[in-house]
């Protein structure tokens, strides 16, 4: 799916992050993929990462099994197909 309009989904993100953080690719690969710009691509995965850092610097989880890493590959694609 192209991003229109400069606005990016949540699925979006989350796929980005993916291919870039799980399948290793590069940013002008899933720009091609993804109908946007290298530089989008490099500025969103900084802006998540940068927001992922401060999260976890002040985090108040309750459940320690919330911050293992835990989440199965994908999970916001099992979850939309389940709705």
């Amino acid at each position: 799916m192209a991003v229109r309009n400069n606005v990016w989904s949540d699925e979006d993100i989350l796929e980005v992050l993916d291919l870039h953080e799980r399948h290793g690719m590069t940013a002008s690969e899933i720009a091609r993929r993804k109908g946007a710009s290298r530089s989008a691509i490099c500025g969103l995965i900084y802006r998540a990462n940068f927001d992922t850092d401060r999260a976890e610097a002040g985090s108040t989880v309750a459940k320690p099994e919330n911050m293992d890493g835990g989440m199965p590959a994908c999970w916001w694609k099992k979850r939309r197909r389940a709705a």
